[in-house]
């Protein structure tokens, strides 16, 4: 497969995408779970979104591997309806 390069494609030349912004709509069309906004210091961590997408998945494993206790009686938080309603 040979490499594009600048004089090979057109589109380079025609269209100038250094203004372009991302699209309003993606989030209405697909959903909010498709969309994360991470702080430029921590996307400045990462080279691309696989290297991302793997420390997370490594984060997840870590986490699913760590016992968590079921809340008793006595350490569940009351629900936000029944603490308006003691108010």
């Amino acid at each position: 497969m040979k490499k594009k390069t600048v004089e090979s494609d057109p589109l380079d030349r025609e269209f100038d995408f250094s203004n372009a912004i991302p699209n309003p709509w993606f989030v209405a069309v697909h959903g909010a779970k498709f969309v994360r906004v991470i702080d430029k210091d921590l996307a400045d961590l990462f080279p691309d979104n696989a290297a991302m997408n793997a420390a997370l998945r490594t984060v997840a494993e870590v986490a699913a591997r760590i016992p968590h206790p079921t809340p008793t009686s006595s350490t569940r938080r009351i629900s936000s309806s029944k603490a308006a309603k003691k108010k």
